[in-house]
């Protein structure tokens, strides 16, 4: 997945330890000509939480999709996840009403 031009890896270091990542996915868009950017996961070792760490990825993340001329991301958070419901809202990320679906097992379904 690293050598794919629409996969977004970045990763945060604190001297030569990795203290976290974000991983994305660019996707083309059926309705119109733009693309968005899906942020899958963003992680930070809980010893460096609450130090910007989270904040950087995503604002760098944010930079990089500008410049290859993507203005649109989002990301799912889980209703229940308190910490990652405040962590996207303190970003200056909107909640939007959507509820995900999630195929498992195959074509077959259940």
């Amino acid at each position: 997945m690293l050598g794919r031009e629409d996969f977004w890896a970045l990763a945060a270091f604190s001297g030569g330890d990795v203290v976290g990542g974000l991983t994305a996915h660019t996707l083309p868009m059926t309705r119109a000509k733009e693309r968005e950017i899906f942020i899958y996961d963003v992680a930070v070792r809980v010893d460096h939480q609450r130090r910007g760490v989270g904040r950087q990825l995503v604002q760098h993340l944010r930079e990089a999709a500008a410049t290859a001329g993507v203005g649109d991301m989002f990301v799912p958070a889980d209703d229940e996840d308190r910490h990652a419901l405040e962590f996207y809202k303190a970003l200056g990320g909107e909640a939007a009403p959507v509820t995900f679906f999630t195929f498992s097992g195959g074509a077959g379904g259940k």
